[in-house]
């Protein structure tokens, strides 16, 4: 099978994995590792989806053979070890090997998931016979673990009853005689747009404040950063907080930073907070009546409590289809942090992202993918926090994919990134206003992928990432001038998001 095909498979597990389809996900990477035994991430995402520790272990000790430097996979390995200590009470009958988990084996059905993995792990070793002795005792320790037998356990769910309110109405969508003749997403006018070139960039001057970014290699292959602050004056970066991120987004005050937050030890994640100084790192969503809650939004309200707009998985409130071949539906909901009031503001089979808050708390514009209806596509929708009434922003469905919505600092207007089906790694920039008879201006358009647009705080520049030079750099468009300017170059992967004063 070509490298092409085992990409395709690689980056169909990963969406799967991200989704919590974990059974899927493991068939699509088992057959990455035997089709490539020295692809590095297919072992490493393989790992993320195992049920035991002795299996996330064998795929990791894989990844450490091919690649010694793995910092990501040390780490993870490291826990595992410790953990192993920790809880380990049976006596051994042979080394790696206890009473307990030798009585596992009557069961038949635990030799065919063992001898899955035997043979992922003989089909990696009979390439390497001719290792180094300090590289085989590593594989052997590996291997030992085929000995143990597979203990599937099913993930504990704590979810606190109180202080949450579930909003029980459906949100209404208000079709209008005009959704069917409403304007292209895109006009044929000719209008200004920002092309960029192949050749070097200069670099931003004379600009004012801090790029909030996730910003890092990913050693670890997660999709995951560090959380940055990137100073616009040419001042060196600073790292804040000890989690990886992505989605990062500034509080309305400026004083609080969420971000969804990556849980190295379970590979899963939710909706965490860290002070703009560094401090008060924490967990939001913990304990809530919620599954992987991700992408956070803030505004601050009348009586001038902060608003926390994210989407998540309600637990309890209906099936969820975990067959792979639609996505979850994930829900939108909204979080009070003076009281702990968690509000659920949707109610349907939709799939929404990137839920993004106006100033105001009056309203929530978000994507909505509607997977599993007749007309399924996504689409940009505006959601009444007070009425909980749903108004179509664009109707092109499946004709472009909208993402990383962000208000314009006077709210006048939603800036996001938009993709024409079937070229998915080539988006554009948009800005239009909330109103689903008005006409989208195209910020920045390329033969480049250009996502996660963030507004300066006067509205005069646009920073996003481009992937201009293989890799997502940081630009920043003055749209006064359509001037463009690079602010990171480097290896690093740089998604911006939010522009501080």
């Amino acid at each position: 099978m070509s490298e092409n095909n085992i990409q395709a498979l690689l980056k169909q597990g990963i969406e799967l994995a991200r989704e919590g389809n974990k059974a899927e996900a493991r068939k699509l990477f088992e057959q990455v590792v035997e089709l490539d035994d020295q692809n590095e991430k297919g072992w490493f995402w393989l790992a993320s989806v195992m049920e035991s520790d002795e299996e996330k272990r064998i795929c990791l000790s894989n990844v450490l053979l091919i690649n010694p430097g793995n910092e990501r996979a040390q780490k993870l390995m490291e826990q595992l070890e410790a953990r192993a200590k920790k809880t380990k009470a049976d006596e051994e009958v042979i080394p790696g090997v206890t009473r307990r988990q030798l009585l596992m084996f009557a069961g038949g059905g635990a030799v065919v998931v063992l001898l899955a993995i035997v043979a992922l792990v003989s089909a990696v070793s009979n390439q390497r016979a001719q290792e180094s002795a300090a590289t085989v005792s590593a594989r052997q320790t590996s291997e030992s673990f085929t000995a143990v037998a597979v203990q599937a356990t099913a993930d504990s769910i704590s979810a606190t009853e109180t202080q949450v309110a579930i909003a029980s109405p459906t949100p209404t969508i208000t079709n209008t005689p005009e959704r069917a003749t409403l304007p292209p997403e895109f006009t044929s006018t000719p209008i200004p747009t920002a092309t960029p070139s192949p050749e070097p960039l200069p670099p931003a001057t004379g600009l004012s404040g801090s790029i909030i970014a996730a910003s890092s290699l990913d050693l670890g292959q997660t999709g995951y950063y560090a959380l940055q602050v990137i100073p616009l004056d040419g001042g060196q970066p600073r790292t804040l907080g000890s989690v990886e991120v992505r989605d990062p987004v500034l509080s309305t005050d400026g004083q609080r930073i969420g971000y969804t937050q990556y849980f190295a030890t379970t590979f899963d994640f939710g909706v965490g907070q860290i002070a703009a100084n560094g401090s008060d790192e924490v967990i939001l969503t913990q304990g809530l009546a919620i599954l992987q809650a991700q992408m956070p939004s803030y505004c601050s309200s009348a009586d001038g409590s902060t608003l926390v707009a994210f989407v998540g998985l309600p637990i309890g409130e209906r099936e969820i289809d975990f067959s792979g071949s639609v996505s979850k539906p994930y829900q939108v909901f909204t979080l009070n942090l003076a009281t702990q009031e968690l509000r659920r503001l949707t109610n349907d089979d939709a799939t929404y992202t990137y839920p993004a808050l106006s100033a105001d708390c009056a309203r929530i514009a978000a994507v909505r993918n509607d997977e599993r209806g007749a007309n399924p596509g996504a689409d940009i929708v505006l959601i009444d926090t007070l009425l909980l009434s749903m108004t179509p922003i664009t109707n092109d469905l499946s004709g472009f994919t909208e993402t990383h919505l962000r208000w314009s600092p006077d709210g006048s207007e939603l800036v996001y990134a938009a993709a024409q089906t079937g070229d998915e790694r080539n988006h554009d920039i948009v800005a239009r206003p909330p109103n689903p008879n008005a006409t989208p201006r195209v910020l920045v358009r390329s033969s480049y992928d250009d996502i996660r647009p963030v507004f300066s705080p006067d509205g005069r520049y646009l920073a996003f990432a481009s992937d201009r030079n293989g890799h997502y750099d940081i630009l920043v468009l003055d749209l006064s001038d359509n001037t463009l300017y690079q602010l990171t170059s480097g290896r690093e992967q740089d998604f911006p998001g939010g522009w501080a004063p």
